[in-house]
């Protein structure tokens, strides 16, 4: 029976986030279950854009330090890695504004973006991936347009280099077939322990351009996949209603199944959330899919890119697989002729300017 820990953690103090997080590990067996001196461990937070750490977009760099910390006080060398969003175009700019590099430089840890493949079943996967001894995955609990929420089993996607990640979003736009090639990748990339930062999530249009909501805990498990059935039944859904999370559970992957799962420290009950917000696209996903098929002429949901917000960085364009992005002094726009609603550009966009609109009927029926 797996175990996931979680543990309350009030905010990111150093001190508080440090505490939180080895009675989290401690719980799931103690780090020394997991690294032993000499090893080389790949810590793998969770960087999608080029936010401070106050935007919840990213994991955040306290909670990072303090799973490097436990490594070093193993006997072990850490080094974070990540392909961030925009398939590593601003990788140094993401590093810089999230926090990693200074932590990175204060704790002596190893600072490197994913860009030289091993290929695994046709999936260029990173090499630290294979290089180091053991993976510390450290993802942020968010929401996510098109997997409803980004958390444990998701963080790995981000060990694949270069444009893969846009080309599989390009040939598989709908969920069904995008959850399919997320779960080759974590096949490929399962981590051996995931920290996850839920001290303060995001909810809504995640995985960037949603609100900061504070959840005020700290998971940690070997089984990715119950990490994620434990975070669906916090914000009040059934585990098996995450396509990621019944179909990692469905290739043996993990459990999903709550009354497999023990659960330490605090009980989900006590950190249930509510009214957490969850993505304008989830209606799609609590109606039966032949209702969805009969009605998916009429319901659209599309990104649209604000032009009074838009920088004009172009990060959206050179990272739409489709080229359906045009951006220019006087005008942008997207052609929806070619788009294929990935929602890639809404994830990437360091400054809320891509938003999701709904038609007027999807509007009627949901609100």
């Amino acid at each position: 029976m797996p175990k996931v820990a979680i543990v309350r953690c009030a905010d990111y103090d150093g001190v508080r986030v440090s505490a939180a997080v080895e009675r989290a590990v401690g719980l799931a067996g103690g780090i020394g279950r997991f690294v032993s001196p000499g090893m080389k461990v790949l810590v793998k937070p969770n960087l999608l854009s080029e936010r401070a750490p106050e935007e919840a977009v990213d994991t955040h760099p306290e909670v990072v330090r303090a799973v490097v910390r436990l490594v070093k006080g193993s006997g072990a060398s850490a080094v974070i890695g990540d392909s961030p969003g925009g398939y590593g175009k601003n990788a140094e700019e993401i590093f810089e504004k999230s926090g990693m590099r200074r932590v990175a430089a204060e704790e002596g840890a190893g600072l490197v973006k994913f860009s030289h493949p091993r290929f695994v079943d046709g999936i260029p996967v990173a090499r630290e991936v294979f290089e180091c001894d053991r993976i510390i995955s450290v993802p942020k609990l968010k929401t996510h347009s098109v997997t409803v929420i980004t958390g444990a089993v998701k963080n790995m996607y981000g060990a694949v280099t270069g444009l893969y990640k846009a080309e599989a979003h390009s040939r598989a736009p709908r969920e069904e077939d995008f959850v399919k090639v997320l779960i080759r990748v974590y096949s490929a990339a399962r981590p051996h322990l995931t920290v996850l930062d839920g001290i303060v999530g995001m909810e809504g249009d995640g995985p960037a351009a949603g609100k900061p909501r504070a959840v005020n805990l700290v998971m940690a498990g070997e089984d990715a996949v119950a990490i994620d059935s434990c975070i669906a039944r916090i914000i009040g859904l059934k585990p098996l209603d995450i396509l990621v999370t019944k179909a990692a559970y469905e290739a043996g992957l993990g459990e999903a199944d709550p009354g497999r799962i023990e659960v330490l420290g605090e009980t989900l009950e006590s950190l249930t959330v509510r009214d957490f917000k969850l993505p304008q696209t989830m209606p799609l996903r609590i109606i039966p899919r032949s209702v969805v098929k009969a009605l998916a002429p009429l319901i659209r949901f599309r990104p649209y890119i604000d032009v009074s917000i838009c920088t004009r960085c172009g990060l959206c364009k050179s990272s739409c697989a489709v080229d359906a992005i045009t951006i220019e002094k006087d005008r942008c726009g997207i052609d929806y002729r070619r788009c294929v609603r990935c929602m890639c550009c809404h994830e990437l966009c360091p400054h809320k300017a891509i938003s999701i609109r709904r038609n007027f009927l999807t509007r009627m029926v949901w609100g």
